[in-house]
């Protein structure tokens, strides 16, 4: 079945080196160094060696991306040799409309089933508990009424092909959100690389640093306006060679 394979080792808890995470973030040593120096970038020194974790760099990132310049998320996007549009990437399957207010489990697992249903993944349950391992961790809710739930590591499930579920939760919902706010969006990139991973980041932070996207998206009443909204994103970086 397609994306059916989980891997044992959970790699996210692993300290990674210099190399490895400049490598991840496809950066030069130098400038991780910079920042981690700075303070800007979260890492600790080990024997005299700096040392990072998978899981806390992912959480930087997804904070970060929401406020990096539009130009450097269009970069890394454009590292695909292919550019999936967001339509695509989302589609009427994997919108989930209504979401209901709940805990975490609850919230979660209603993302999930949409994964199932199309055969993405083999075990909804079991894949709805590696989110909730990764929430245990820290919250991926980063505020502004958004969430970006994903695996502790992108590879635990090797989907065939990257793609995006959409949930929209109308009353709002507490999800320990970084504001201490409740969560209206929920979009859960499922990626099966690091690279497709870092990609589907960018493209949720491009979607909804668009000024009122949030709050249309909240108010939608069908799937259909939903898919405009992303149609409406996919033209503007069409424009922008992208």
């Amino acid at each position: 079945m397609p994306g059916g394979n989980t891997s044992s080792l959970d790699t996210s808890q692993a300290l990674m080196t210099l190399k490895e995470i400049a490598g991840y973030l496809k950066v030069s040593e130098k400038t991780v160094l910079r920042m981690v120096q700075s303070g800007e970038f979260p890492g600790v020194k080990v024997s005299n060696q700096w040392r990072f974790l998978r899981v806390v760099v992912d959480d930087w990132l997804s904070t970060k991306m929401y406020a990096a310049p539009k130009k450097s998320l269009l970069d890394v996007v454009a590292t695909a040799a292919h550019v999936i549009p967001l339509t695509r990437l989302v589609s009427n399957r994997r919108i989930v409309l209504g979401i209901r207010p709940g805990d975490k489990a609850a919230v979660l697992r209603q993302l999930v089933d949409p994964l199932q249903k199309q055969g993405l993944v083999d075990d909804a349950d079991a894949y709805t508990e590696r989110l909730l391992a990764r929430e245990d961790v820290v919250s991926t809710a980063i505020g502004h009424g958004l969430a970006i739930p994903h695996l502790r590591d992108p590879t635990e499930v090797m989907f065939d092909a990257p793609v995006i579920v959409l949930g929209v939760c109308r009353e709002g919902t507490h999800f320990d959100a970084l504001d201490g706010k409740k969560t209206f969006i929920f979009a859960m990139p499922c990626a099966g690389s690091e690279a497709a991973h870092l990609r589907l980041l960018a493209k949720i932070s491009l979607l909804f640093r668009k000024p009122g996207v949030l709050k249309q998206m909240t108010e939608a009443k069908t799937k259909k306006a939903i898919i405009e909204i992303l149609a409406i994103t996919d033209h503007d970086l069409m424009k922008l060679g992208h």
